[in-house]
Order: C-alpha cells, then structure tokens, then sequence
C-alpha cells in the first residue's frame, strides 16, 4: 500500500488526512526505518508493508468503530514501536495514550517520536505490564486498553483486564482466529469479572485476515494482588472463600483456593502453546521444534539420569525411539555401541558421531575380548560426567545430520553441558550417588548331580570320581566322600558359583559446580568424581572430572565463549574373558566341590592348585586373579574457544577452535599358567608383561556466517554459511617383556626378555564447506536446504570430493487452518506434517589405499610384515541416501500427543572383503553392494491425570527397524558374507544377499532327511553337515529385533516424585555358549533329564540313514555332548525393569532457616529384573564386546546385576 493509496482509502471511509497527519505518517516512517539499524523495533522496513501491515492494521479499530476521537484514556500493553496505538493517536488526536514496555531501548525511540510528531497527550513507561497493575495511579484507570499479537488470550486478559474501569474494553488485535483460545481464557474472564463481547472479523486491502476479540470489564477486579519478589516469595491477603490466580507469561495459569493455609506454593508449567519448544540442532543451532522437518529427540538432564548412572550411554539407554544400545556385560564400565536406525554398514561402521559443545568427541571402544581370553576396556565415552549435561539431542538420520557431511552417515548425538545463567544467578550445587550392586541372576544350572562320569561297561551307572571333570555323577545323597583336596566332606551341593564368588559392588559419584552468569557474561566451573569398586574381586574403575566455562559480551559488537574439560578415567583388573577367565571356569566347578577350598590357589609343591588339572582349559578362578593383573588410565583434555562478530541484530560471524586430546596408558601382566606342573613360580617360564600408549589428537576450525531475518510480516529467511578444517592424528606405542628375572616384580628392563616392541599411527585431515538456507512462511510453513561438500584425505586425489544435500520441509496444519479461519477441532492442540530427503556419507578408514609394512619386534629380531589383504587406492565413501515422512500432534491443550516418523534409507558403495588372487588370501577392498533401511519411529507422552497435587504422566518409545541387503558383490560372485569375528565359536554371523542382516550361521547342522527328521549314526548320536554352502542357506536365526520400545511412567504428588523405566525388545535371536559348555559338562539345568531311572541312557530323537526310527541308547553324557549350536538358540526378546527412582524434595518453607535453598533426596535402582525374557537365567542382551558379531552370542558374560542406592542433590 503506497502512501497515496493510504491517504484515498481513509479519505473513502470518511476520515481524510490533513497535510500535518500526511507529515506525521511519514517521518514516522522515516525515524521507524532508522532507528531498526540500531535497535530491532520491526522486521518490515518496505515503505508499502508498513503503510499496508503496520499503519493501516493499527488504525482498524477506528475503522471497525470501536474508538471514537474523545479525551479517553488508552493504555497499549506492549507497544513496541508504537503500534497500534500512536498511529491511532495520529489519526485521533485526542486520545490520551499511554503505553507500558519492558525494554528501555524502545522506551527511548518513542520519547524520541513524540518529540518529532509533535504528540501530546502520550505517556510512556518502562517496566513489566504485571508491576504496574499492582499501582494504585494504573489499576482501574484506563477506558480502553489495546494489545497487537502479544499472548494467548488466558495470559493477555490477566495482563490487561486489571488496568480497565468497570465497562473498559479490552481489544485485542490478532492475525488468527483462536476459538480454543477463549475456551481456554473462560475461567480468567470469569474471575476478573469480564466477557466477551464481540469477535470482530475483517481483512486487511491485500486480502490477509485480521480479528479484534472485545472484551469488557463488568465489575471491579478484585483489589486483591500481588506480585513475587525475584525468587518467587509473595505476600497476599484472601478472603476465606477466595481464590488465586497465579499467571506469567509464557507460563499455564493455575488457580488455587488457599483454604485455610498460610503458606500456598505452586509450581507453573510452561505453556508451549505461547513459547516453542527449542531444540539444538546441527552445528549447534537452536531451532524452533515446530518448524523442523526431520526427526530430533532432546532428552533434557533430569529426564537423562534419574538414577545416577556414572556412564552417559548407558543413562540414554531405553530413553530415545530408535537407539539400540549393545552394551558387553564384561564388568565395570563395559564397551557400549550405539546404533540409531538399524546397522547400516557390511564392516560394523555404525557408531555415530558424538558432539560436546561443538566439539566431535572421539568415543573409541577397546576390547581385545575373544573367545578364549582378552580384556574389554570400554568405551571412551565414560570420560563424559553426566552430571555437567544440560540435554542430549539426538539427531537420527542423515536428514537432522546432513550438516556434517561424510562423518553423519550413523546419526549424531549432540550433547549441550551445563553453563552459568542470569536467571538462577550464583549458585552452589552438590549431588552425591551411592549405591550398591549385586549378582541377580545366573545360569540355569541343575543341583542334583555332582561330579563323576556313567560307567557304560561295567558299572552301568553313574560312578563319582574325585579327578573327573565332568558333573556326569551320581545324585548328590550327602554321603562322605574324599574330594579332590585329599579331605572328605559330605557330597552334597554348595552353593551357587556364580553368585558366591563375586562380592557386593559398591559406588559413589561426587560433583560439585559453582556458577554464575549476568546479563553479559557467564561462567560455572564443576568437579566431578566418581569410585566404582566392581562385583569381580579386586576389579575397580575411578573418574575425575573437571570443567569450566565461561563467555563474555565485550560490547555490543563482540563476545568470546571458552570451554575446557579434562577427565581422568582409571581400571584396574578389569576381568579376563573368556575360556581363560574366571566366569568360563566357574561354570565347570561340579556342584559337590566347595569354592572356598579354591582359594588357596598354590601350596609347596603346586604354583597352581585346581579341583581337577590344572589344564590349558580348566583352572582355578581365583588363580586367574592372580595370574592376569590389568590396568588402564586414560588422561583427556578437550575444549574449544570462539569469537561472535554481531554485524547487525540479524546477521552474525562466529569463528571456533576446537581440540580433543587423551592419551591412554594400558598395562597387562601375566604370571604364567602354571598349567606344566611346576612346583613354584620360579619355574615358570611363560610369564610377560606388556605395556602400550596411544596418543590421540583431533582439532577442528570452523567459522560460520549467520543470518536470521524477519523480511516481512509473513515471510522470515535464515541462513548458515561456513568451513570446517578438521586434522587427527593417532599413535600407537607397545613393548613386552617376559620369563621375568624376578616373578612378580613388573619390570621393563634388559635383564627381561624384550619379546615385542611395535609402533603405529595415522594421520587424517578433512575440509569442508557448507551452508544452509531455512524458508519460513506465517510460522507455519518452512523449508530447510542444506549442503556440504567434504574433502578427504584418505580417499585417492582424484576421488576425493564429495557432496551431500538435504531438505526438509514442516508444514503445521493447525496454525495454517486458523490462518484461514477453519480450525481443527477444539481438543486438537497442535497438527505437523514433516517430510525431509537427505544424502550423507561414511568416510573411509586412512591407509586403506595402498599396501604398506609395518615392522614388530619380535624376541630380538625386527620383523617386518604386509597385510594379507590386498588395498584399493579407488576407494569411495559409503553414501547413505534417506527419506523421512512425520506427523506430530497434540491434543487436549497438550495432555496428549504423539510423533510419528517413517523412513528409509539406502547406503551403497559398502566397503566389503571380496576374494581376491593370491598372495592376497585376506582378500581385497572394494566399493559393492546396498544396504536398506526402512522402518518407523513413534513417541507417545501424555499427562493422563493432573490434579492440584497428583499427576501421572505418562511416555512410550517404540521402534521397528529393518536392514536389509539388498546387493553384495555378484560381479565378484559374492553373495553372501560373513562379518569380522572369532573363528572359534560354533557360529558365524553375517549375511546373504536379498536378505535381512545380522544371520547366525552354526557351522555345524544336524543332518536332516526330506522331512525334517534327524538322521542318526550307527553309534546312536546324530550325523552332522558342515559345510559352508550349505549351512549359509539355514540361518539358525537373525540379530534383528522386530520393536523396541520404552515405557516410562512418572508419578507426582506435592514433593513426592516416582519414575520408571521399563525397557523392551520384542524379536531377534541369541546363541548361549554358556549354556552350551556347560551342558557338555552336565552342569547346565536340561541336563537334569539324563536317563537315571535307565541308568543314565538315553535315545536321540531323530531316524536311521534307512529311515528308521532311532531306538540305539547312549549314555546322557554323549547325548548332550552330540548337541548342536541350533538347540542353543533362544528368542532373545525381553520386558526390563531398567529403572525406578523415588524421591522427595523439600519445599523451600522448610529450608528457609538454612543455607540450603533446594534439597532432593532419592532412593534409586538399575537394572531390577526381567519381567519377560527367554534365554537360560542369561541376559538377553550379551555379548563379549560390541560387534554385531558377538551381538550374537551370550558366553562368559557377567551375571545379571541389580544396582540400589541413594542420590543427594543440594543447592546453596
């Protein structure tokens, strides 16, 4: 609308303009534009939009005749440039006008325009709208108060209404019509004596629709009211029979009567209908959650850890839709593999990307776990102390992750850590955890048997023999038997092995944090420390933490931001897996043996004491304590600093320096097996000592330009464009010795035996460039587009480059149908519909390029040595491409809603093993096959019940994912796989293509006829199939689970708080090893049906190669030992009890004599029991590491552990 224009269009409606009113009009515009260079008073500057959008949507009150040109007084709450009310002073003037803001800068430009206009009769005052309601010289002073788009009607009536005399009107001017807004604000109007009059509809010339809801005042509001001091006290007297009403903007009002009680405190809730939910996306950005077109889940700090658990990933655990944890159960702080969305990589490259502050934080896991020995030395992600997080978000697919390009193909999990805050001011916090952890559940082991053997010749039964290892004897009577330590004692039971050598864990975590911040600068400094004594004897693991941060707004043009972190992570004797390890060799102990007789491990003329051997299998648990000593300290450091350049309120620089640093020092020694008969540990010769460091360094420079600008009423436009420089560099340092001069005295010097010493390491670098484009339209519509291109140094230089695009498009409904006056129903609060395409990728590791040697060590000759497997110097990345579909809603004003996501994804180039000439027997490199990825997500939260002091809020997680390989390698003539694990296990896992991932192959199948039957031998026992082509096509099961899903249910009443966590898996397949050994052994519980009313004979089910059926006996111990991997496999589904929590906080009534001002006090619990499961007293959830191979098999893993205790959080 141009001036002109302006003028004839008022001129037809009967109020012509003067030249003066013309002038007005005009320098207003002038000084507005102006003064939107130095403070931001609008988003539209074109002359025509603030003719059309600022001057002539002031004014229509006066034109709908709702004002008239009189000397009443006009209040405008929250005029911000002036709008509406000076332009209606303009064309009225003689209203007296007065208007309240809460910012001093636009205080100050409106003195300024006065001044310039020529206006009188125009009052302006600094402060907040609740103050002043409260003063005598405002309240019930005003015939009309006006407000343009500044709250939810509920919030704006209890603003506004107080200011009114009795028969005021309050007019409020709005963009869209709202009906479930007056249905909210009813019981206010009610309360303040006030109705709705009208709801006045009409457009503005180009069209746009605009509505004027007139409320009137119909008696006085009472005189009764208050507003609290800066920590929330208040005074207030109440009739007997009154009532309160508690508002703030941004905030649900609630309403309590005080009946009778002196004290009435209230907590409030956020309205997310009046304020956005935020959440951190990509690079760091905060963006409104609304107007997202991707999935992202934010888990805030007192949703991530209720119960205190020192290890951030296993807190995240069951708490986000689609994350799958495989956690090793090999003792304190256990390697953890995350993986979002299903495996999507043939070589397990399925971790995602960890970011701290902007930081990429390097989550390694070492585990040298295996079949028959090794050590799992966790993840490095426990270096992060949960208790400095401020929220997590997890960002799910390459569509949220795009931004990072070739290092986003697994997700990204994003953490935000705690900083200093003007609104909590300085503060002082501990929190304090102890707790306490014990063995659960173990094993199903029989308790009727003991050790012997069945005699099928001349006994014809089974015969106790004190030296036998196998538990094939006689039952358990009681008897006096001389056992194998030369005593005799009762041949009965004792006790559970599993259970009876581990001892109560205990833990206790510290933290202290001082913080403070201003409105210009912030700061808050922790320390954290954390002591894990293990349920494995002499097993422990320690972390130190310190933190600080801080950040300063130099002027207005420049602030600096800094972080650094450093953390000392400690084991010691973390347990040895394995055959080796003590669980593998409690699992053999018959039951007739007493453990406490084990612990006198050597006498005078044995190193090594056993109840049977010692042999190279069988040994003496409490011997392997002794005998393998491990420790490993990781010292880590990582930060950043940056700078903002501020260019204009919308338009913003950043530059950031970002490093992370650990060095980790391991030690291992063993004092030999002892396993030959020698008399002493002098005699032993296969003792050794290893040590090793690894240096790891990354730093990444990054610098960002910012735009964020509203360009018209509808239309907002931002924009990120920027670099990364990212550098890593890794070495690796080892050197044994052994046959040590002086047993026992760890020593690396040259009177030891310098068995091995080696070095290794890489050097990596990437550039980056990338930028990003967010469209938004009237809040409702909204497009990302987002770009980057990488280049990498390990790929080959003409191949180097890549580039990966997104999109993203959020549509919400229930605000576009209010914009055109259709809403949804009322009980629908809230309606988007998201849809996003993105393709990222997954970088190669470095030196797979070319064949190199490498040069060991080895017992005084330097060896050098060439990979077996041949490297490919035209490598690519993997690329995932991804698609996602969502719809969130809300209903009954937020008491429900849900949000819903369907994907799928694609990642071709899969760098695969294909077979390959000699003298290549590993194979070679290449870029082949497909994987897909299609499943759904769903989020459910809801508050089924809320009271004045109750409620029960109520949340569920679930996901179903499915990977598929699509392609392998058929132009190599691979069309099947297996992925990288130990060979010497009765399984492989891997996959075939056309098939879904993650098959468990047993290497060895029964023999079955065309009917399914079980072809028997001659000698009674079951015929077997082994080879390979064969068994590839009869997969005995799939690591894939059909769901998983969380629940968590939260009660609430007045202090009280009680939680949990339920966590499930519903599908997918497990291998128990463990059960499987000790089955051979006669020692696991289906062994108890072992033929002793026929003299512990049996008969294999199955026929003859004639196809007979099978009636040749053979005694139980060669039945169960003829077992195979495929009647060891069990549904691997499970319901958990993952987490429970109870606590009470104190109200601040009870603490005001004290220095205290917030006090909870917790009693917590991990990890309580199943509720469901399958597997044999065994966890579902095994595995020795966290490949997706021993994903598969549950062997030696430590018991199923129950954690108790309590958790303290103070505040000063």
């Amino acid at each position: 609308m141009k001036p002109e224009e302006f003028y004839i269009r008022l001129a037809d409606l009967g109020f012509p303009l003067t030249d003066r009113q013309k002038e007005q009009y005009e320098r207003y515009f002038e000084l507005l534009v102006e003064w939107n260079e130095k403070i931001n008073l609008t988003a539209i500057t074109a002359k025509d939009e603030v003719y059309l959008k600022h001057f002539y949507d002031s004014i229509a009150p006066i034109l709908q005749g709702l004002i008239e040109n009189q000397p009443i007084h006009l209040l405008d709450i929250g005029a911000g440039a002036g709008f509406p009310s000076l332009p209606m002073k303009i064309l009225f003037p003689e209203l007296d006008v007065t208007i309240i803001d809460s910012l001093n800068k636009r205080i100050n430009f409106l003195h300024l325009l006065a001044e310039e206009l020529g206006l009188s009769g125009v009052h302006f005052y600094h402060g907040r709208a609740e103050d002043f309601a409260q003063d005598k010289a405002f309240r019930a002073q005003f015939d009309i108060v006006t407000a343009r788009a500044v709250a939810r009607m509920q919030v704006l009536s209890e603003l506004t209404i107080p200011y009114l005399k009795v028969g005021g009107r309050l007019l409020a001017l709005k963009a869209s019509n709202a009906p479930e807004e007056l249905e909210e604000a009813k019981n206010a109007l009610n309360l303040l004596f006030s109705k709705v009059e009208d709801n006045l509809q009409y457009e503005l010339p180009n069209g746009d629709p605009r509505y004027i809801t007139v409320v009137e005042k119909k008696k006085e509001t009472p005189p009764a009211g208050t507003i609290t001091d800066f920590e929330g006290n208040y005074s207030l007297s109440v009739p007997g029979n009154g009532e309160i009403v508690f508002s703030y903007i941004g905030y649900r009002s609630e309403t309590l009567k005080p009946d009778g009680k002196n004290v009435l405190n209230v907590t409030m809730q956020e309205d997310t209908q009046q304020i956005g939910e935020v959440v951190v996306t990509a690079l760091g950005i905060k963006r409104e959650k609304k107007m997202l077109g991707y999935a992202v889940q934010e888990l805030k700090s007192d949703e991530l850890n209720k119960t205190g658990d020192p290890s951030v990933t296993s807190a995240l655990q069951g708490k986000v839709a689609g994350l799958q944890m495989n956690t090793s159960a090999t003792g304190l702080g256990g390697s953890t593999k995350i993986t979002i969305r299903g495996n999507s990589s043939l070589t397990d490259n399925n971790q995602p990307l960890w970011i701290v502050d902007g930081v990429p934080f390097s989550d390694t896991s070492t585990s040298s776990a295996s079949r028959y020995d090794g050590v799992d030395r966790g993840s490095a992600s426990m270096d992060i102390n949960p208790d400095d997080i401020e929220s997590i978000s997890v960002l799910k697919g390459p569509n949220a992750a795009a931004l990072y390009g070739s290092r986003a193909g697994n997700g990204v999990i994003l953490i935000t850590t705690k900083k200093g805050s003007k609104k909590d001011g300085f503060g002082i916090r501990y929190s304090g955890n102890f707790t306490w952890t014990a063995i659960g559940e173990t094993l199903d082991m029989q308790r009727r048997y003991g050790q012997g053997h069945i005699d099928t010749k001349d006994a014809k039964t089974a015969v106790y023999d004190k030296t036998d290892s196998g538990s094939w004897g006689p039952v358990l009577d009681g008897s006096m038997k001389e056992a194998w330590n030369g005593e005799t004692y009762a041949y009965s039971n004792y006790g559970d092995k599993l259970k009876d050598y581990f001892d109560t864990g205990f833990s206790h975590t510290h933290n202290v944090s001082i913080s403070n911040g201003t409105e210009k600068s912030h700061f808050r400094t922790s320390f954290g420390y954390s002591d894990n004594d293990g349920v494995f004897p002499t097993e422990s693991l320690s972390r130190v933490n310190a933190d600080l941060n801080a950040g300063t707004e130099l002027n207005k043009w420049v602030s600096m931001d800094g972080k650094i972190s450093l953390s000392r992570t400690k084991a010691d004797n973390r347990p040895l897996y394995g055959d080796y390890g003590a669980i593998s060799q409690l699992m053999r102990i018959p039951n007739n043996v007493r453990l406490d007789d084990l612990k006198q491990y050597s006498d005078e003329t044995h190193a090594h004491v056993n109840w049977t051997g010692p042999t190279a299998s069988i040994r003496n648990p409490y011997y392997v304590l002794h005998q393998r000593q491990n420790s490993d300290e990781r010292w880590r450091a990582f930060g950043y600093y940056s700078m903002k350049i501020n260019f204009t309120d919308w338009l913003h620089l950043s530059a950031k320096y970002a490093f992370d640093y650990y060095r980790t020092r391991v030690q291992s020694t063993n004092a030999g097996d002892g396993i030959n008969g020698e008399a002493n540990t002098s005699m032993i010769t296969n003792d050794s000592m290893d040590r090793s460091e690894e240096n790891f360094f990354e730093s990444n420079a990054e610098v960002i330009l910012m735009g964020d600008r509203q360009l018209t009423d509808n239309f907002r436009l931002g924009f990120n464009v920027g670099g990364n420089f990212m550098y890593q560099r890794s070495e690796t340092l080892g050197v044994g010795v052994g046959n040590m001069v002086d047993k026992g005295n760890w020593m690396l010097n040259a009177a030891n035996l310098l068995r091995t010493g080696s070095e290794d390491g890489y050097k990596r670098a990437m550039n980056s460039v990338f930028g990003s484009v967010q469209m938004a339209w009237k809040e409702y519509l909204s497009l990302d587009l987002t770009a980057r291109n990488d280049w990498s140094s390990t790929l080959p230089s003409g191949n180097n480059s890549f580039f990966y695009p997104s999109a993203n498009l959020s549509f919400v409904v229930s605000d576009f149908l209010r914009s055109i006056d259709k809403p949804l129903p009322s009980w629908v609060t809230f309606a988007k519909a998201r849809l996003s395409a993105a393709q990222v990728g997954k970088d190669t590791s470095p030196y797979q390029l070319y064949n190199t040697y490498s040069f060991k060590f080895d017992n005084g000759v330097l060896t050098p040595t060439k990979d077996n497997v041949k490297m490919n110097d035209q490598l690519k990345p993997e690329i995932a491409t991804s698609y996602e579909a969502g719809l969130d809603m809300k209903f009954l004003n937020n008491r429900l809603g849900f949000d819903f996501t369907y994907y799928y994804s694609k990642t071709k180039n899969q760098i695969m093993k294909v077979p390959a000439a000699a003298p290549w027997s590993g194979g070679q490199w290449v870029n082949a096959g497909m994987v897909t990825n299609q499943g759904v997500e769903l989020m459910l939260y809801s508050t089924l019940v809320e009271t004045k002091d109750f409620a029960f809020d109520l949340n569920v997680n679930m996901a179903h994912n499915v990977s598929k390989v699509k392609e392998l390698a058929p132009e190599e003539n691979v069309n099947y796989m297996f992925f990288n694990g130990d060979g010497n296990f009765p399984v492989k896992v891997g996959t075939r293509a056309g098939h879904k991932l993650g098959e468990i192959y047993a290497t060895s199948l029964y023999k079955r006829n065309e009917n399914g039957d079980i072809i028997v031998n001659e000698n009674g026992l079951p015929m077997t199939v082994t080879n390979e082509s064969e068994y590839v096509n009869k997969p005995i099961g799939n690591i894939q689970p059909k769901l998983t899903m969380s629940v968590s249910p939260t009660f609430t009443y007045k202090g009280i708080t009680l939680s949990a966590l339920f966590d499930m898996k519903f599908g997918g397949d497990i291998f128990s090893y463990s059960e499987m050994l000790a089955t051979g052994n006669g020692l696991a519980k289906r062994t108890l049906n072992r033929g002793e009313e026929n003299n512990y004979m049996m008969v294999f089910p199955g026929v003859t190669e004639s196809g007979e059926v099978n009636t040749k006996q053979v005694s139980a111990s060669e039945y169960y030992g003829a077992l195979q991997a495929e009647d060891f496999i069990y549904d691997a589904s499970f319901i958990k009890l993952k987490e429970l929590s109870i606590g009470y906080s104190f109200p601040s009534s009870m603490l005001k004599k004290t220095p205290v001002n917030s006090l909870n006090i917790s009693f917590v619990a991990r990890n309580l029991c199943y509720l469901m499961k399958h597997t044999p007293g065994t966890s579902p959830e095994g595995g020795y590491d966290t490949t997706m191979f021993s994903q598969a098999i549950d062997y030696a893993s430590l018991p199923f552990t129950r954690t108790f205790g309590i958790s303290i959080n103070l505040g000063f």
